[in-house]
């Protein structure tokens, strides 16, 4: 996980593989307080339904379908 750019004012991260941007990860706020991370592939512009609690179990959770799709687009 790296600091995406400008993440002073959105916050976001990025997990990177061999310079690759897998996943991009940001807070969740809910009522004005932070409530999770939410995550998205690279490649997508639809961010996860469930906010996972801390950063680390968001970039988890983004590589396990960032692989997921990986092996689905190998294998048609």
């Amino acid at each position: 996980m790296v600091k995406a750019p400008g993440w002073s004012e959105s916050r976001r991260w990025h997990v990177v593989s061999d310079g690759l941007l897998l996943a991009v990860l940001e807070p969740d706020w809910r009522a004005g307080r932070r409530d999770g991370w939410r995550w998205r592939l690279a490649d997508s512009a639809t961010w996860s339904s469930r906010p996972q609690p801390t950063r680390e179990k968001a970039a988890v959770t983004a590589l396990a379908a960032w692989q997921r799709s990986a092996t689905r687009k190998e294998n048609p």
